[in-house]
């Protein structure tokens, strides 16, 4: 009797020994898969990536292989820079795999980017000073795109359709003044968010369509937008997102952003992953070829110095600057007897205007010399 009861003790001991052994196996494995899941969460975010260092030593991961049926064209464009940190590492990745870009520069982050460079303090304004753009040196933003296009994204980073039409006017211009005169600019501009850009809301009537027409400039929206503005998106969602993309859309113009760490960071393994996946990456404007129009680009060239030349004239006359208070360099012109504010208090996409918008200056009635 005495033994069964030691049997039964011993039996009852190993039993909870053998319980007590399991729990810890299983709280030592879910405890592993949460550190596993939140690095691979955590450690391709913005919030990690603290410095270029951290930026260039990352370690290089196999690409991403997502066959399509087909092999397609794709380029690479960028918005919303040049950003001091990112765009320098975007353009260095992007060298270093012989990718020729094409990036949509933000008026402000172009200041941004000088006064970070230059160690200086420039100002942002709502509305730009067009007297101070012109005394800027832009050799930096040469040198930074030597081997990319430049393209306009506007002055400021905000919705045009809740802007007046001559700010809308105001923040096309200025920028073409700005850099229109820069080696690798091309006269093209996408809207932030693409908005009045898109292939659905660009023709004739469009009001933006008729604004950017005689300021000498092309319409552009993108085909695959990559999402790398998504705070917690890692490398593997990021880069398999665009291959399917290309996929389902078959090739075309992929969207990022360099001025964030994200991109920075993830495209060296997207470019191998295109690549390794058997597309092919070219030069923009491959893929819209009339980006590479050299009749406009020699055309709005020369308009751009006319405006330059007007603006320089009335900021080097102290009496024509108190006289012109309220330049603008382009103008909105309505037809006599209506009001700017009576057409409309925005420039939606999907609205047509049955009146004519004329700028003034206006590049198709600009006689080239």
């Amino acid at each position: 009797m005495w033994l069964i009861n030691m049997n039964i003790r011993t039996l009852v001991g190993l039993m909870q020994l053998a319980v007590c052994v399991v729990i810890v196996l299983h709280i030592r494995l879910y405890t592993k898969s949460l550190d596993l899941s939140d690095a691979l969460q955590t450690s391709p975010t913005p919030a990690k990536i603290i410095n270029t260092a951290i930026i260039e030593s990352s370690p290089k991961r196999a690409p991403i292989i997502f066959k399509c049926t087909r092999k397609y064209k794709v380029a690479f464009t960028f918005d919303d820079g040049p950003h001091p940190t990112y765009t320098p590492l975007v353009v260095k990745t992007l060298n270093l795999h012989r990718v020729n870009a094409g990036f949509f520069l933000l008026g402000t982050s172009i200041q941004s980017f000088l006064s970070a460079r230059n160690n200086l303090s420039v100002h942002q304004y709502e509305r730009p000073r067009i007297g101070y753009l012109l005394l800027q040196d832009y050799s930096l933003i040469e040198e930074l795109f030597a081997q990319h296009d430049i393209y306009l994204h506007g002055w400021l980073h905000e919705k045009i359709n809740e802007m007046r039409l001559q700010t809308v006017v105001d923040n096309i211009s200025t920028q073409l003044i700005e850099i229109g005169l820069l080696k690798g600019f091309k006269p093209v501009y996408r809207a932030p968010w693409g908005i009045g850009t898109a292939p659905g809301t660009v023709n004739g009537k469009a009001i933006l369509s008729q604004i950017l027409n005689q300021i000498g400039l092309i319409p552009a929206h993108w085909t695959i937008d990559s999402k790398d503005y998504l705070m917690q998106i890692d490398e593997y969602n990021l880069t398999n997102n665009i291959l399917k993309m290309i996929c389902r859309t078959k090739g075309g113009l992929i969207l990022m952003h360099d001025n964030r760490p994200t991109t920075a960071n993830f495209l060296d393994g997207i470019i191998r992953s295109i690549k390794a996946s058997g597309h092919s990456i070219v030069h923009p404007s491959e893929i819209s070829r009339q980006w590479n129009n050299e009749t406009l680009i020699n055309k709005t060239r020369r308009f751009t110095e006319f405006l330059r030349h007007r603006v320089e004239t009335i900021q080097s006359s102290p009496a024509k600057l108190q006289a012109h208070r309220l330049f603008r360099p382009v103008e909105i012109s309505l037809p006599t007897g209506q009001r700017q504010n009576n057409i409309l208090q925005s420039i939606d996409a999907n609205v047509r205007y049955k009146g004519t918008i004329k700028v003034l200056p206006n590049i198709n009635d600009f006689e080239l010399n």
